[in-house]
């Protein structure tokens, strides 16, 4: 009788720390995704306990880009995002996603507008996903740099030198 609850004793302190490791568990998930189109969609819906997951994209050119990320969460469900950026290839943080916009059962990250130079990046979504799974997903924008025309820069100096004239001018 001793032998046999020792083993029971044995067996549930391993179902124990088993269930124990599981909640600890730290899952990860690294994908390209492409922004070719001008704009690219991201997200996960099997995320376990803590996460990292990484999402490799390439700009061939200077653009500007935005972004957003949104948690979905039903009944007892609850991602928590603990941080949305995006690093360049020397794994520097360019930008950071602004914090929870929406609720805890809904959380909203944003990126508002940052000016990026052509090369590679990573887009890093950091979290606690809850027992049940959750989910997220988000979205990448790239919009073309705006840049001025030689002839803009022409009529800017004519207006100034046409205001310093009449200034001089009117001295006289």
């Amino acid at each position: 009788m001793k032998e046999t609850s020792m083993t029971l004793s044995k067996t549930l302190t391993a179902i124990a720390l088993a269930v124990a490791a599981s909640a600890s568990y730290a899952d990860t998930f690294t994908g390209p995704i492409s922004l070719a189109s001008g704009n690219a969609l991201f997200g996960r819906n099997d995320a376990i306990g803590t996460f990292t997951d990484t999402y490799t994209f390439t700009l061939g050119s200077a653009f500007s880009l935005s972004g957003t990320a949104t948690s979905v969460a039903n009944g007892d469900q609850d991602l928590d995002f603990s941080s949305v950026t995006i690093l360049n290839s020397a794994n520097v943080v360019v930008a950071t996603f602004a914090g929870n916009l929406g609720t805890d059962a809904a959380e909203f990250y944003s990126l508002a507008p940052i000016n990026l130079v052509a090369g590679n990046y990573s887009l890093i979504v950091k979290g606690l996903n809850s027992p049940t799974q959750a989910s997220y997903a988000g979205t990448l924008a790239t919009a073309v740099i705006a840049v001025p025309e030689p002839e803009t820069y022409a009529l800017l100096l004519a207006g100034l030198g046409a205001v310093g004239f009449v200034a001089r001018r009117r001295k006289i």
